[in-house]
């Protein structure tokens, strides 16, 4: 058996594919026998985690003046892992880097997105696409991003993708292929026994889940419930476009049929999807979409752009409706299909929930995650 420490930029409350993820497989590996505990940064420092979980959680406040949240992050990741026999690093990366550097312990990374991409859109200095990102020309500062992203990935034994699109991604990094373990993530939601009802709406619902960041597509989404006066959007997620999508709602005299939901646990969001009509993710980037794989365990019908692994989730027209990305016409027109031909939405449910307990099976992704860190921890121990 092994002593793991997981380290995650995000955890619950926060939403999000990492925050689904790593309590589930904290929960799975110490079910399996491991030893477990989670560091990670947070918005809250809850005492009452030894209540919620089977594992401690370790909070640094993300709210710390950075350059001390940095230290103490390394700190941290350094006082909790020394009896550890590996790192499992979901976020924090750079941290979590000099940190194993000192403890002299290996790491496995999962990567489920750029990095440096992020930061220069949320900074805006880039505005293309993921892609157009990896073949631009670029100044220090971008240069500088790319730098902090691979330096960790480069010193690290493994690294777990969840999509093919990714390991494509990872791979024009400079990192070689062998280092590279495709693992698909998993969906096993239940919802909470104090389920969150939605308000009562005459019309129908459309849900989205996620950080309200530029790539997600949400002004787009916005603008489109002009087309729909009966219905409503329904928004789950905080992040730092939320003033700016507020005054559009303003703007668009929308307010009321428009209900900011802020983050929620995991089990409040299931059962929040599960009322909707329609999911919308309208993404220009995603690595592979866990909350896709949440929507279509909820039943919900889903509309999702081609963007990134989504499209080795969503098959148009079998297992969702896939539309192309920043195409407003097209979010409108699928919109409509779902509303107006129930036979597809049931058809799309109905393939929807086969695909999911064929392919993203919780056993599968625990074995294989197993396996991985298994073999790193077996290498490390045999080197010295």
């Amino acid at each position: 058996m092994m002593k793991i420490c997981i380290i995650s930029g995000i955890f619950p409350p926060d939403i999000g594919g990492p925050a689904s993820y790593v309590p589930r497989i904290a929960t799975n590996l110490v079910e399996q026998g491991h030893s477990v505990n989670v560091v990670c940064l947070s918005d809250i420092l809850n005492d009452n985690d030894g209540d919620q979980y089977l594992f401690p959680v370790i909070r640094i406040s993300r709210q710390l003046f950075k350059p001390w949240r940095f230290l103490k992050t390394i700190i941290t990741i350094w006082k909790f892992a020394k009896n550890a026999d590996l790192l499992y690093v979901n976020g924090l990366n750079f941290e979590s880097m000099l940190a194993a550097s000192i403890l002299n312990i290996p790491t496995v990374y999962k990567i489920v997105g750029d990095y440096a991409w992020e930061r220069s859109q949320l900074w805006n200095h880039f505005n293309g696409t993921l892609d157009e990102y990896q073949v631009a020309h670029k100044g220090l500062l971008l240069k500088f991003l790319d730098w902090i992203r691979t330096l960790p990935l480069k010193k690290t034994t493994k690294i777990i993708v969840p999509s093919l699109y990714l390991q494509r991604i990872v791979e024009g990094w400079g990192i070689s292929s062998d280092k590279i373990v495709l693992v698909y993530n998993a969906v096993e939601v239940q919802e909470a026994q104090s389920a969150i009802a939605l308000p009562p709406f005459p019309g129908k619902t459309i849900i989205t889940v996620g950080r309200l960041v530029p790539w997600k597509g949400l002004e787009a989404m916005i603008k489109t419930m002009q087309y729909f006066p009966q219905d409503r959007l329904v928004v789950i997620g905080n992040g730092p476009l939320k003033s700016n999508l507020e005054e559009l709602i303003q703007k668009l005299r929308i307010g009321d049929r428009v209900l900011f939901m802020g983050s929620l646990p995991q089990k409040q969001v299931f059962s929040c999807l599960k009322q909707a009509d329609v999911f919308i993710l309208n993404s220009s980037y995603e690595g592979l979409p866990h909350v896709v794989l949440e929507a279509m365990t909820a039943g919900t019908p889903v509309i999702a752009t081609n963007a990134g692994g989504t499209q080795e989730v969503v098959e148009d027209c079998k297992t969702g409706l896939l539309i192309p990305v920043g195409d407003e016409l097209a979010l409108k027109s699928a919109i409509e299909k779902i509303f107006n031909q129930s036979d597809l939405a049931q058809v799309l449910v109905s393939n929807a929930n086969e695909y999911i307990q064929s392919r993203f099976s919780n056993f599968n992704m625990l074995e294989q995650l197993e396996n991985v860190l298994s073999q790193v921890n077996f290498l490390a121990k045999s080197s010295f």
